[in-house]
């Protein structure tokens, strides 16, 4: 069967492909050869793989090296279309008079694409994010151009615009977290990250029943970038599996300076369906020669729930290694109840934004009371985050929630800060003091 029996299968011979260098030259030939303006078009094929895995490579190259001479027809005599890369083209447009003239040749470009798609019998249409870059206006040279068509066709990718025309918001956009991301990855490198900790309290008495370890970027004593932000990153750059070490780690460390103090670590989706996972838990009890029952990993309900019986599994077996499960974020998934009886979990911590609310919001109280009692029902400990308040705390001791977290009893600190903390709550409090 021919797959692309409407599409005719160029000769190699009438496709431009280009290399960096080579295309970078061309560029800059056209710009020599007497031109006033020119607008360079980057036409982006994304999953590429996915075709060449669907049709075979063969298919696929014919399809795409069609696109090329297609692309090329168009131009005709204004400029000159090449193959860059696998799936990515390059359009040169001569005397582009303004940045409407530049978007026109473009959507002519993007157009092209749709109809050899759509002429071949392959189902899949990969999008075709457009990007372009104007001479002298934008670049004073074929490097800096060819950079911001491929910034603009980037942008176009991340916000699923169709064709994107280079600014300086494109490159901040793009760059900046690219950025941002560097800079993780080489304090993570230089351990220059820090683990605070925040105190959990237990109801009954009132005393320090553990932490949790909270990871921070700090510069100068002022944070670079919150956890929702670089967390991020780290999982898109494949550091987590280092930054959970990191943590791990750490807080296992300064626990064993505090007495062997009980400490809770957060564990990324991503990480926790890792093949590396168990052995990395297992490698930090052994390492830190931590107690039965003194460190807790928090897992959030959606990881949990996201595949089920690959977690559980796996969490029954970092429970075997006498390591405690947390159920984080309670009560913003979807869970049912049919998976409380098989939940491999020792503790449910209820979501801070219905501690927060629960004084005004009678509804959000009963989520709270709700939840607890589901919780004991199962025989979970429960801990209640965002506590701030007096108030706050007498409305869980009387719901029966187990533990407390949140600013009423302290920020998180790093670990001579919260050993100072220690010291004050239990001299206030009459407890013992931290070892």
């Amino acid at each position: 069967m021919n797959t692309f029996a409407a599409v005719p299968v160029p000769r190699k011979a009438d496709v431009l492909r280009l290399g960096y260098e080579d295309l970078v030259a061309l560029i800059e030939q056209t710009m020599q050869g007497g031109c006033t303006a020119l607008a360079l078009i980057v036409v982006d094929v994304a999953e590429v793989s996915k075709l060449q895995a669907r049709v075979g490579f063969d298919a696929a190259e014919s399809l795409l090296d069609a696109l090329a001479v297609q692309f090329s027809t168009v131009i005709a005599e204004r400029g000159t279309a090449c193959r860059f890369g696998d799936g990515r083209y390059c359009g040169l447009v001569r005397d582009a008079r303004n940045k409407g003239h530049a978007q026109l040749a473009a959507e002519k470009l993007h157009r092209v694409a749709q109809e050899v798609f759509a002429a071949s019998a392959v189902s899949i249409r990969p999008s075709i994010p457009t990007g372009v870059a104007l001479w002298p206006s934008q670049a004073d040279s074929a490097v800096m151009l060819l950079r911001h068509a491929q910034l603009a066709a980037t942008t176009a990718r991340h916000k699923g615009e169709r064709i994107r025309v280079f600014d300086a918001d494109a490159a901040t956009q793009i760059l900046m977290p690219w950025e941002l991301g560097d800079a993780y990855a080489l304090a993570l490198e230089t351990s220059s990250l820090s683990v605070f900790y925040q105190p959990k309290i237990r109801m009954t008495d009132m005393q320090v029943a553990g932490t949790e370890a909270l990871l921070r970027w700090m510069e100068d004593g002022k944070p670079v970038a919150t956890p929702d932000v670089f967390i991020p990153l780290a999982e898109e750059a494949g550091s987590m599996h280092d930054t959970t070490w990191y943590v791990l780690s750490n807080a296992l460390r300064d626990s064993q300076t505090l007495g062997n103090l009980p400490v809770a670590v957060n564990i990324s989706p991503g990480m926790l369906h890792e093949r590396e996972f168990l052995e990395m838990v297992r490698s930090a009890v052994d390492n830190w020669h931590v107690p039965e029952g003194h460190l807790t990993l928090e897992v959030t309900e959606g990881a949990v729930i996201a595949d089920f019986e690959l977690s559980a599994r796996r969490l029954a077996k970092v429970r075997d290694l006498g390591v405690r499960i947390a159920l984080d974020d309670f009560g913003t998934g979807y869970s049912s109840l049919s998976y409380f009886k098989k939940l491999p979990a020792d503790e449910l911590k209820i979501d801070k934004a219905f501690v927060l609310r629960m004084q005004q919001d009678k509804e959000d109280q009963h989520m709270v009371d709700t939840i607890v009692r589901l919780a004991h029902h199962f025989n979970l400990k429960v801990v209640a985050e965002g506590v701030e308040d007096e108030v706050a705390l007498s409305m869980l001791r009387e719901l029966g929630c187990d533990y407390a977290q949140g600013f009423y009893f302290s920020k998180a600190r790093d670990v001579i800060g919260l050993r100072d903390w220690l010291t004050d709550y239990a001299r206030l409090n009459g407890h013992p003091p931290p070892g």
